[in-house]
């Protein structure tokens, strides 16, 4: 009995072990930073936002850590991350600190996201390193109203779930330059006579731009411990994402996160950790066509059940683990009790 008892308890530690430890260099999962930190305006959308990302993460290999403090942005912290998300934020968001880490990320191959409110960070305090890696600057929106959204780019993963023309309730960003003269590409325009503007912005270009992807060099190779040849890795920006209702649809989250993986795509990935060797590091990660989720996101943001099981942990609450993790344990079992006397 004692024998049968320390194999469940050892079966146990290795099942919570498989779980809460991603071995995240031999998985291939990506890490990302997912930041909101505000300084001024604030979306209520964000809590959405986090939750749904979270919810969506494992159906591309990715796993976030969602912050708003600023501590996090230090040059050793940041080199565990893939790319840095940036959803909402606003204002002044980093100390001098930060800042320095920011740069320092970048330089050596980090990679960049950002959604919506974000082209607002450091709109008044303008912060070249920001605005060039993001692509331009929030100036203006009219009052919130349908519009029509016409794609630019095909074949990219942040624009193959979406219609040709997509069509819903939204802010219409407008910006104080064009991000095409720092070589982005459109994803997206607005059709402008699907919206009421009476305030147009020349300096942003035509089509008015409404989200882009840049690649800097392609990802220049940058090895472990150099300063690197300056900004390199990608940098992918939506301006859409004002409305929790807008978080929760499908294809939406398919946009975002279709960005997100073009940008994890990078032949810089990993750089910053000191894993990248010359291979491909997010092979896993389906750029075409876009991952199925296992499970539909629930209206809370949270997914449903997957059917795994539940095991009870040493606090006595239950745990759900996923059905690849009891298949490990079955095996692991069977070895065990073949050996016994």
């Amino acid at each position: 009995m004692i024998r049968f008892t320390s194999i469940l308890l050892a079966l146990g530690s290795f099942a919570a072990a498989q779980e809460s430890s991603p071995d995240y260099k031999n998985n291939m999962l990506a890490k990302v930073l997912l930041f909101t930190r505000t300084d001024g305006l604030r979306h209520d959308s964000i809590s959405t936002a986090v939750n749904q990302l979270q919810a969506w993460g494992p159906y591309y290999n990715i796993s976030f850590d969602a912050s708003e403090d600023q501590e996090k942005f230090t040059a050793e912290n940041l080199a565990q991350y893939d790319a840095l998300l940036f959803v909402h934020t606003s204002g002044n968001i980093f100390d001098s600190t930060g800042q320095a880490a920011f740069e320092d990320y970048l330089a050596k191959g980090g990679n960049f996201a950002a959604v919506h409110a974000a082209s607002t960070t450091y709109m008044l305090n303008a912060w070249a390193p920001w605005t060039d890696t993001l692509g331009a600057t929030f100036i203006h929106h009219p009052r919130r109203q349908i519009a029509t959204f016409v794609k630019e780019t095909t074949g990219h993963p942040a624009t193959n779930p979406t219609p040709d023309r997509w069509t819903f309730d939204e802010e219409v960003y407008s910006f104080t330059s064009d991000p095409r003269k720092l070589g982005a590409k459109l994803l997206f325009s607005v059709d402008s006579s699907s919206y009421k503007e009476n305030n147009i912005v020349e300096e942003q270009g035509n089509p008015h731009p409404i989200a882009w992807y840049q690649d800097y060099s392609a990802g220049a190779v940058v090895k472990s411990g150099d300063p690197g040849p300056g900004i390199a890795g990608r940098s992918f920006y939506s301006s859409l994402g004002h409305n929790n209702s807008t978080w929760m649809d499908d294809t939406f989250m398919k946009h975002i996160m279709g960005g997100l993986s073009w940008t994890l795509a990078s032949n810089t990935t990993r750089v910053a950790a000191g894993l990248y060797n010359g291979a491909q590091p997010t092979a896993q990660i389906k750029l075409l066509p876009t991952p199925t989720p296992k499970t539909t996101p629930t209206s809370d943001g949270g997914p449903e059940s997957t059917g795994g099981a539940t095991i009870s942990s040493s606090s006595g609450a239950f745990t759900n683990v996923p059905a690849s993790v009891w298949a490990t344990l079955g095996t692991a079992l069977g070895a065990i009790l073949g050996a016994l006397p």
